[in-house]
This record gives structure tokens, C-alpha cells and sequence, in this order.
């Protein structure tokens, strides 16, 4: 009876001892937890494109507005237009605010794919805010002889993008749907540093490039007019090509909500969110030090420097145009999903 007591003691000793570290974990502040820590970035395209332009720029910045100011690292994980990075984020990633997705349009993935392959609901994410719009133009090399929208409707070439659930396809697709273009729309390029690669080899003669990838990387083509810009993908024409008409400008009315929901996906395609189990104080302490590196005049000076346009939105406002977009009719989603070639 005594060794029973004895043994009973040991091992309730032992648990209290075992719980002792989870509890002052529980107790940690945001500074305590982030000091020696490391914060990876993480998004859905490999190495050398626009993305990753904005979140190295964003990592040497970012960590000096956290409490604790942790090492920032950036970290890819390319596939099905963010949506496999948006998977890893919402369920395996550790949810305690030291993975950070760098997102894309991943509402307009989720509303087009559904269940199928999407292991994220967008409405759930803890969102920082976003900090630019993407704007892609059909992009379209000199050698083409496509210098105009009619020459887009008339002449054969072709037009790289990622994979069919990427917008660089769905926007292709959707100006082939819109305006009857005759190029023919090929997949398998993992970043648009591989696409312009591409296109620099003569292997495509195009594809739906966002402007700070072009601007940002080869500003060169810009300049020497090495490239056609012909189409905006934006709700508004953006400063840089006031001359360049968007898709939605020449969409005919019947199709105009059509081509509206895809781009509405755009004022938050370059936003930041962390996962659904991240604890709230350290998303609020997230979503401070995106705010204030915002107005942070080191990073503002770097992203000019880069070409890079920063036109940020709250949180608040990403989660509502979030909300706008999941709650699309699925009369709508299914047109949406024929335009730009995507069969159940």
C-alpha cells in the first residue's frame, strides 16, 4: 500500500514537472517568443520572379516592427497558383506565427477549385494586410509581329503561363474567351523568371507578366521596346501604362461579371496572412508591424529603388474583399471556370 502511495506521488510529481514547460510557454509575451527566433516567409513561386522580389525586400525589413525582432528568412513552395504554399500555411505549418504566407489570389482558387484539391478556406486565415495590387499585362515578345489588340485576334503564337489553376493562365484563357485571340496557351513554368527565360529562348513568344516582374527584373525590354504590352489584367489602368486598355475596358457587357470576379482577386494578390490556429495576440502584434512597415521609410526608399509599387490595404479590408469573393453564386463560378478553360 505504502510503495502504491510512494509510486502515486513520483508520478504525479512527474506530470507537474512535465507540464511546468507548456505552461510557460502558455505565459511567454510576443517579445519573449519571437526574441532568437526565426520567421519564415513563405510563398507559392520558386526563385527570381515578382514575389520574390517583394518578399526579400519585405524580409529585411519586416523584422524590426516585431516584438523580439526575429530573423526573417524567405522560403518557396511553388504549385497550383499558391494554393499548395495556402495548404501548408492553413494545415501542417506551425501555428504559432512563425510562418507567414506571401498569398496570392487564393480566394478566386478556392471558389474554382472547391474541395477538390484545396485544403484551406481563405475566410479562416489570419490576414496582415496586403501591400500592392498585382497588375499582369499580356505581354508579348518584338519578334511576334503582335503589336496591337487586332493582331491579338488575328495572328497565331504562343503563350506560356504556371499551371491552369494560376492566373497567368486563367487570364490568357479568359482573353482567348473575351476577345477571340488565336494564341494557344501552354503550361509548366514555375516562376516568371523561368518564363521570361522562355521567352527570351524563342520557346513562347508571351505570357500575362506582372508589371514589376518585367519592370523589376528585365527593365531593359521596357526600355529598348523588346516587349509588347498589350492588355491590362486590373480593375483600373495602372500609372506606368496609361495607354494600355484593361481586359475589363474590352469585355462585352454579357461577359463583363465574368471577367469582374477574376479580377477582383487582384487588390489582394499580394497580401500576408498567417495560419487559423496562430494566437491572437501575436497576430495582433503581426498585424502592427505590417502596418508600421508600411510607413517604414527604409523599406519604402528599397522597394522604389527595386521598382517596386506599394499601395497597401488594412486587414480589415482584405478580409472583406476576401468575404466578397467566397461568397460568389455558383452560377457565376461555373461560367467563370468555362471561360478560362477549367473542366470538372
Amino acid at each position: 500500500m505504502l510503495h502504491s502511495k510512494l509510486a502515486y506521488r513520483f508520478a504525479f510529481a512527474a506530470l507537474a514537472v512535465t507540464a511546468l514547460p507548456a505552461t510557460s510557454a502558455a505565459a511567454q509575451t510576443v517579445a519573449e517568443f519571437y526574441k532568437g527566433n526565426t520567421v519564415a516567409i513563405l510563398m507559392g513561386t520558386g526563385p527570381g520572379g515578382s514575389f520574390d522580389l517583394y518578399g526579400r525586400t519585405i524580409a529585411a525589413h519586416l523584422g524590426k516592427h516585431i516584438p523580439g525582432n526575429p530573423n526573417i528568412i524567405v522560403e518557396h513552395m511553388p504549385g497550383a497558383g499558391g494554393a499548395i504554399a495556402g495548404s501548408h500555411i492553413y494545415g501542417p505549418a506551425p501555428q504559432d506565427g512563425t510562418k507567414i504566407l506571401l498569398a496570392h489570389a487564393i480566394p478566386i482558387t478556392e471558389k474554382m477549385l472547391g474541395g477538390k484539391t484545396i485544403r484551406f478556406k481563405t475566410r479562416e486565415f489570419h490576414w496582415l494586410g496586403a501591400y500592392d495590387a498585382i497588375a499582369q499585362i499580356m505581354t508579348v515578345w518584338h519578334t511576334a509581329g503582335v503589336k496591337t489588340i487586332d493582331d491579338l485576334k488575328t495572328k497565331e503564337f504562343v503563350v506560356g503561363s504556371f499551371s491552369n489553376t494560376h492566373l497567368t493562365y486563367q487570364w490568357a484563357m479568359l482573353a482567348k474567351t473575351v476577345l477571340g485571340t488565336k494564341f494557344k496557351v501552354i503550361t509548366g513554368y514555375r516562376s516568371g523568371n523561368d518564363t521570361n527565360l522562355a521567352m527570351e529562348r524563342g520557346e513562347i513568344q508571351g505570357w500575362a507578366a506582372s508589371w514589376e516582374n518585367i519592370n523589376g527584373t528585365r527593365p531593359q525590354w521596357i526600355r529598348d521596346k523588346t516587349v509588347n504590352m498589350l492588355v491590362q489584367y486590373t480593375l483600373e489602368r495602372i500609372p506606368q501604362l496609361p495607354d494600355v486598355p484593361t481586359l475589363l475596358e474590352l469585355t462585352p457587357p454579357g461577359k463583363k461579371d465574368v471577367v469582374e470576379f477574376i479580377t477582383s482577386g487582384t487588390p489582394i494578390a499580394r497580401s500576408m496572412a498567417v495560419g487559423p490556429g496562430v494566437p491572437k495576440d501575436r497576430v495582433d502584434a503581426l498585424r502592427k508591424a505590417f502596418n508600421a512597415l508600411m510607413r517604414d521609410k527604409e523599406f519604402l526608399a528599397e522597394a522604389e529603388k527595386r521598382q517596386l509599387a506599394i499601395n497597401p490595404r488594412s486587414a480589415a479590408q482584405v478580409q472583406a474583399m476576401v468575404d466578397k469573393i467566397i461568397t460568389a453564386s455558383p452560377e457565376l463560378v461555373a461560367r467563370v471556370k468555362t471561360a478560362v478553360g477549367m473542366t470538372d
